[in-house]
């Protein structure tokens, strides 16, 4: 068995051990996950399917299988006269033990909830629809038969409580959406423990009982992840129910996000000899330190937090998960680089935060409550009930004390009231909101301010001596945020003394499936469709950049020549991860060509490469050896997996040579019309140029007009008001000339062009050499165009970076390959097919655009222009998550593309990336256009073949 496969039973093995251990006190009443509910009868008071008992599947948020109403933002308007109140009843056996005790706990339901069995109601009613509760239930359980009652209510009584869960901009859901079970416990009991493991080996425990026998102890034996006992056991005394052990071990393995090392340890209850209950709990040694004016500290490394803000989300089934959803949130951050997460506005499900345990990322653990917080008595509760619960969880590295508004400075005390480790609890402040007003605590405030401008980011990074964390930024709106400016704010919250972090709002677009709209993702307009990824995890643009711009290894080069030695410089961007622990993978390619159908690479050359020792904040050189008898190549991959066997790095270097894209085996003979000097026939191809501009003024395929017509044309946006002309001088026809067997057509100072010299080779190729002027000034985006009715478009083939579109002020991420995408209709936040095809990619070679009637058009890029595709689409009210581009349908080739701004900051605040680009000089380019270049005269026959 390899190392990674023995590591990965370890830990599977460690899981299984403490999941075992959990459950097997444990009967589940409901199922455990969405997939795996179990259904109750049930009864709506109110809304859809409404009035009588039918079943419901548990856990699960009634709203998703068809009860109630659906609701964003608040409930409904009659909800204090006709709220939705969901009656539940589930009748079960039992059987009872005389020696044991019984609860019943909730781990979700939404949001008051009323608890009877056998027709006795259980304790209070509990208040607050996200944290988890129990109650004893030994007196009211029975051997054999047992009916089960519960009541929810959606909207909260009390309306303070309403204003903290139920306002709020995201979707208010109803009904017990996370698991209930009876946990079986002796007489006396262990009933939590609360671990503070630091890196120095100091282990403390407080150890919280129930126990009513005299002269009981403790005693605690720690493990490790292959169950091996690490140090002697220890032990302690019990007072008023409350006992503290210590130890402190040498040479213990440190969790961090990097290395997820983690411990369990057995906590025996006592009376003299004999063991009354015992229990484990697993844990990690780690020291995450808040150095006031300075920044955060992981085991005494200075770290900056990056990730995404991420809400308990499935389109289909609200806030109930199944475990895959949690892994598969886990592995898609982590798959992006984040190291953390901010867990927005209530706590996760628990198992989450195991697979944050146990794979490796931090989190911030939130208090509910959006704009409003919770009344004080309630509060506390509240509080009280989310720190016991995740108290133990290595990963949880900060408390979010509520956000926005919500913020209750008093609600500060309690958090550390429950907190063994003293974690810091955040104030999460708005855009424009003042983090001291009303708050004045012992220690320095982080700032947290969301969507900060990157003046206002610098002015608190260089300016100020803070801790700067804005835990909401760059807004994912649509196309917009997300990746675009990230690389702009993350390099200069690197070179600052008090840089935190930044987090990403956020990570899903949270598109409800409702049966009332053809069960499409509904977003409720530009509320929710916020994320790096679509509501199923659809990449766009800024998926990719994120992962380039946070990945902990950066290669330098970019391009390779004939002569490379095998040399790279490489960076060492890790926090605790050296780069000889992490391996490499490299293969030479060979793109596929114009000429074939097959997007992609052929691979002729593969082999692994040790790195060399770089610690975290160095560079060196990593050295390929590449075969002797080199084969033909086009590019070099890189792959770099780290120690826990995850894709960090994947980068293309391209190696510099002359090439000839669109293979051409027929030499067409170009034909110049007899009547007419400026139309012209190459095979079954007609062109025809206007006589005076010299653009291409119609394109014709045995015949048949396409769809191609006035190429080119200079397309230009000012960023200022002034309007664009062009001189039209007709009067002045273009040259038309034979030279070496090729026609030129040259035209000057028509249109907006000082220069079009068009150059009709005999090979098919119509290579276009043009340069424009503008006048001085700053340009949303300059280039030339091809009218083109998109409608005949079908699909798309180029080699370039992809296979998403860019932006000015979002450039990173891209792949260089042979990309393919069949042209579909793409609408941010309302239809999802990414990738894209509308809109600008760069860089790239060559790109071949397939319509209507068998017509192929490619294009070659002799310069270093920028590809645009037809019109791209934004979603309805982007509001400032927009971008400028042409109107006229067509194919572009810029010189200055526009950026793309966020829901609430215009491109130009986004820094220096983002600005309109400064012209104050004549523009050129050079483009080949290719027509059915690969096409053999009456080859398209269709032959019916019968079989008798």
């Amino acid at each position: 068995m390899n190392i990674k496969l023995k590591n990965l039973f370890g830990v599977l093995l460690f899981c299984f051990i403490i999941t075992s251990l959990k459950s097997q006190t444990k009967t589940y009443l409901s199922g455990t996950y969405a997939n795996t509910a179990v259904d109750w009868e049930f009864k709506m008071s109110e809304g859809r399917n409404s009035g009588y008992w039918t079943t419901i599947p548990v856990p699960s948020n009634w709203e998703t299988k068809g009860f109630g109403y659906y609701t964003y933002g608040k409930d409904h308007k009659d909800y204090k006269t006709k709220p939705e109140i969901g009656f539940y009843r589930h009748n079960f056996k039992f059987n009872l033990k005389s020696d044991k005790r019984y609860f019943i706990v909730f781990q979700g339901s939404m949001t008051e909830t009323t608890v009877t069995l056998n027709g006795q109601q259980i304790g209070e009613t509990h208040v607050g629809g996200f944290t988890e509760f129990k109650y004893e239930i030994t007196n009211f359980l029975k051997t054999g038969d047992n009916l089960l009652e519960v009541e929810v209510l959606k909207p909260a009584t009390h309306p303070q409580v309403v204003k903290a869960e139920r306002i709020a901009d995201y979707w208010l859901f109803g009904g017990i959406f996370r698991p209930v079970y009876i946990e079986e416990l002796p007489t006396n009991f262990i009933d939590r423990v609360a671990i503070d493991a630091q890196m120095n080996g100091d282990f403390k425990m407080d150890v919280f009982t129930d126990a009513s026998k005299e002269n009981v102890s403790l005693t605690a034996q720690i493990y490790d992840s292959n169950n091996q006992k690490v140090g002697k056991s220890f032990s302690g005394k019990i007072s008023k129910n409350k006992g503290h052990l210590e130890v402190t071990l040498k040479d213990v393995a440190l969790w961090s996000h990097e290395y997820p090392n983690l411990y369990n340890v057995e906590v025996t209850l006592k009376q003299k000899k004999k063991t009354l209950h015992s229990y484990k709990q697993k844990f990690g040694f780690r020291t995450f330190e808040v150095r006031d004016h300075d920044g955060f500290y992981l085991n005494g490394k200075r770290i900056l937090l990056k990730g995404a803000n991420m809400h308990s989300f499935r389109p289909e089934t609200g806030r109930t998960l199944t475990k895959q959803d949690m892994l598969d949130n886990l592995k898609l951050m982590q798959d992006m680089n984040f190291n953390t997460v901010r867990i927005c506005h209530y706590p996760p499900d628990a198992e989450f935060l195991d697979l944050c345990d146990s794979l490796g990322l931090m989190a911030m653990d939130e208090l509910p409550g959006w704009r409003h917080p919770y009344p004080d008595t309630i509060g506390e509760k509240i509080v009280k009930e989310l720190v016991v619960r995740d108290v133990n969880h290595p990963s949880v590295v900060l408390w979010s004390n509520g956000n926005h508004l919500a913020h209750n400075p008093k609600f500060d005390e309690d958090f550390f009231k429950w907190d063994i480790q003293k974690r810091r609890p955040l104030k999460n402040e708005t855009k424009t909101g003042d983090i001291y007003q009303n708050y004045s605590p012992d220690f320095d405030i982080i700032k947290t301010n969301f969507y900060p401008s990157y003046d206002l980011l610098k002015q608190r990074l260089f300016g100020e001596n803070h801790i700067v964390l804005p835990n909401e930024a760059l807004h994912a709106l649509y196309d917009g945020g997300g990746g675009a400016n990230l690389k702009t704010y993350w390099d200069a919250i690197e070179k600052s003394k008090v840089g935190g972090g930044l987090m990403i709002w956020a990570l899903f677009d949270e598109g409800l499936r409702r049966t009332d709209m053809n069960n499409q993702p509904f977003h409720q307009g530009n509320n929710a469709p916020d994320g790096i990824v679509g509501p199923n995890g659809e990449k766009d643009g800024s998926y990719y950049a994120v992962r380039e711009i946070w990945s902990p290894v950066r290669i330098k080069e970019d391009k390779i020549t004939s002569s490379f030695n095998g040399k790279l410089t490489v960076e060492n961007k890790f926090d605790f991860v050296n780069l000889n622990e992490c391996k490499v993978k490299w293969k030479l390619i060979a793109f596929e060509t114009p000429n074939t159908s097959a997007p992609g690479f052929r691979t002729v050359a593969t082999g692994k490469v040790s790195m060399p020792s770089i610690v975290p904040g160095g560079a060196g050189d990593l050295r390929i050896v590449l075969p002797d008898n080199l084969p033909k190549f086009d590019a070099l991959t890189i792959e770099v997996f780290d120690n826990k066997g995850l894709l960090v790095h994947e980068k293309r270097l391209l190696l510099e040579k002359e090439t000839v894209f669109f293979q051409t085996s027929v030499q067409n003979k170009v034909i110049q019309d007899e009547k007419n000097p400026f139309l012209f026939y190459i095979g079954e191809t007609t062109i025809l140029f206007d006589e005076y501009t010299g653009i291409l003024k119609t394109l014709a395929v045995k015949g048949k007009a396409t769809s191609i017509k006035n190429f080119p044309f200079v397309d230009i946006k000012r960023a200022d008001t002034l309007k664009v002309k062009y001189n039209k001088e007709l009067s002045i026809k273009a040259s038309i000339k034979n030279e070496e067997d090729h026609f030129i057509i040259e035209s000057k100072n028509q249109n907006g062009f000082e220069s079009i010299r068009w150059t009709i080779k005999h090979s098919g190729e119509l290579k276009l050499d043009y340069t424009y002027s503008v006048k001085k000034g700053i340009y949303e985006y300059a280039g030339i165009g091809m009218e083109v009715n998109a409608k005949t478009i079908k699909s798309k083939r180029w080699l370039g970076e992809g296979p998403t579109r860019v932006w000015k002020n979002r450039l990173e991420g891209g792949i260089y390959d042979v990309h393919a995408v069949e042209k579909k209709i793409n609408i941010p936040g309302e239809v999802y097919n990414q990738p894209e095809f509308e809109g600008c990619f760069a860089p790239w070679k060559w790109a071949v655009f397939y319509m209507d009637d068998n017509v192929s058009v490619g294009f070659q890029n002799n310069s270093d222009v920028i590809l645009g595709v037809l019109n791209p689409i934004n979603g309805e009210n982007a509001k400032m998550a927009s971008w400028k581009y042409p109107k006229k349908e067509g194919f572009y080739f810029f010189n200055a593309i526009p950026a793309v701004g966020s829901k609430w900051k215009r491109p130009t605040e986004f820094g220096p990336d983002a600005q309109p680009t400064k012209i104050n000089t004549s523009l050129s380019g050079s483009v080949s256009l290719f027509v059915n270049w690969n096409n053999a005269k009456n080859d398209n026959r269709i032959f019916k073949i019968s079989i008798e």
